[in-house]
């Protein structure tokens, strides 16, 4: 039998740095997830409307060249504006513009179904099993732990909104041959990227904070649903009640018609009289304009720093510049369009909700000098 000295031996592999410490965490908690059966049909029901946006953009691409092969399709377009079909090349921005805007707030669902499914034992779970000692006593700070656990909902966000985006802008503009315009169309798709950042950093702080509060998965996927679906419930509750507010004050100031008006959407308050027409849309026009109540909604927060990256509202304001005059106010006001208040309202709303989440994170999770 051999014998064999005991002692030091030199280790002569390669030592990575602090930088890239993270990736570990976040390529072990992904690799974990991929193994969840519902995730993966998740995500292949959320490539759905990515498929969808594809599609729509190559078809306009043809469209802004009049190809000949989609003259079968444009019978299809008649919902559009003729103006828009016969000058496609003028308002392409909006077309881009709104198709993205449609994409993103399917896909926002999908974003919060996927946090909610991968998000509630990142920490908590690590918590209810006491690892956290095992993890700091490598050379892990906790600035790696919390972004590899944070990539790892991000990664799956991102799968949903950000890679889309750029398969769409590229078969966009590879089906419409038209460099100028990739170039015209490029900030688009760079606001929606950014728009997807914005829900990977908003959503993933948010639901690393819960999941660090409890060590019970059920409490955490709670906390989120009602952070989520209730909020968006209250939301819908408070908006209904302005709605009927405002109704009962058009009643004191403007005749209503109370029957349904031939080509008008269901609920809508027209003016009986035309000649007050001008001052009905501008005090509805106003109560939009100040209307605060889908702040307390989540995701409602998330699509209208949305609309304002993608410019959502401005392409509705310049296709209604195709209507007549007397039916444009109203064709934003009640068909598209919306909602109105300043964007900064919900970004500020969305800062105060990463701040207290960083907070709830730094208190939470300690290093192992102060762990029990």
């Amino acid at each position: 039998m051999p014998i064999v000295e005991q002692g030091y031996q030199h280790w002569s592999g390669h030592l990575s740095g602090h930088r890239w410490r993270w990736l570990t965490v976040a390529k072990q908690g992904i690799r974990v997830q991929f193994r969840n059966r519902f995730l993966r049909y998740l995500l292949f029901a959320a490539w759905t409307p990515a498929f969808i946006l594809v599609c729509a953009l190559s078809i306009w691409g043809l469209v802004e060249r009049k190809s000949k092969s989609v003259a079968s399709i444009i019978q299809y377009l008649q919902f559009m504006n003729p103006h828009v079909i016969y000058r496609p090349q003028y308002y392409s921005s909006q077309i881009w513009q709104l198709s993205y805007s449609y994409f993103m707030h399917v896909e926002l669902i999908f974003s919060m179904i996927l946090v909610l499914v991968v998000g509630p034992g990142l920490i908590s779970q690590d918590l209810r099993v006491n690892a956290l000692p095992l993890y700091f006593s490598r050379p892990l700070r906790r600035i790696d732990y919390f972004v590899g656990k944070w990539a790892i909902i991000a990664f799956f966000i991102s799968m949903v909104t950000i890679v889309p985006t750029i398969v769409a802008y590229i078969f966009g503009v590879l089906f419409s041959l038209n460099w100028a315009g990739s170039l015209r169309e490029l900030p688009i798709a760079i606001a929606a990227v950014a728009y997807g950042l914005i829900i990977c950093i908003s959503a993933g702080t948010l639901m690393l904070a819960l999941s660090a509060l409890s060590r019970n998965l059920r409490y955490v996927a709670l906390m989120w649903l009602g952070l989520w679906f209730i909020t968006g419930v209250v939301s819908d509750v408070l908006e209904a009640n302005h709605h009927q507010a405002l109704r009962s004050d058009y009643r004191h100031q403007f005749p209503i018609h109370d029957a349904p008006i031939p080509g008008a959407p269901p609920g809508a308050l027209i003016p009986l009289n035309r000649s007050h027409h001008a001052d009905f849309l501008t005090y509805l026009w106003h109560a939009k304009h100040n209307d605060w109540r889908q702040l307390v909604s989540l995701t409602g927060d998330l699509s209208r720093v949305g609309d304002h990256l993608l410019g959502t509202n401005d392409a509705w304001q310049r296709l209604a510049k195709l209507e007549p005059n007397r039916s444009r106010r109203m064709l934003l006001l009640i068909r598209f369009g919306g909602p109105w208040y300043p964007w900064y309202w919900a970004a500020t709303v969305l800062a105060g909700l990463f701040l207290l989440s960083t907070g709830i994170l730094k208190w939470s999770v300690r290093s192992l000098d102060r762990l029990k």
